[in-house]
């Protein structure tokens, strides 16, 4: 036979997994929104990066190695 302590420990022990598995949804969710976000905005930037380029070749952003240093500069202090 299973006492009370047993049961409300198996009852809470539930209900924590419940909650962490929530949570693992929830961060889950959030990563998904943050891969399609960051899919589009590449897309974006390529088309506005070939547009500048088109338009004005000489322009310092249509210079692939200094888009690469903002990039990284930005990324280091994120």
């Amino acid at each position: 036979m299973v006492d009370h302590y047993t049961l409300g420990l198996a009852r809470r022990n539930g209900e924590a997994a419940d909650s962490w598995m929530e949570y693992a949804r929830d961060l889950e969710r959030k990563l998904a929104t943050e891969k399609a976000s960051n899919a589009a905005a590449r897309v974006l930037g390529t088309a506005v990066i070939n547009e500048l380029t088109r338009i004005d070749p000489a322009n310092p952003l249509a210079n692939k190695e200094n888009r690469q240093r903002i990039f990284d500069q930005a990324y280091r202090n994120a």
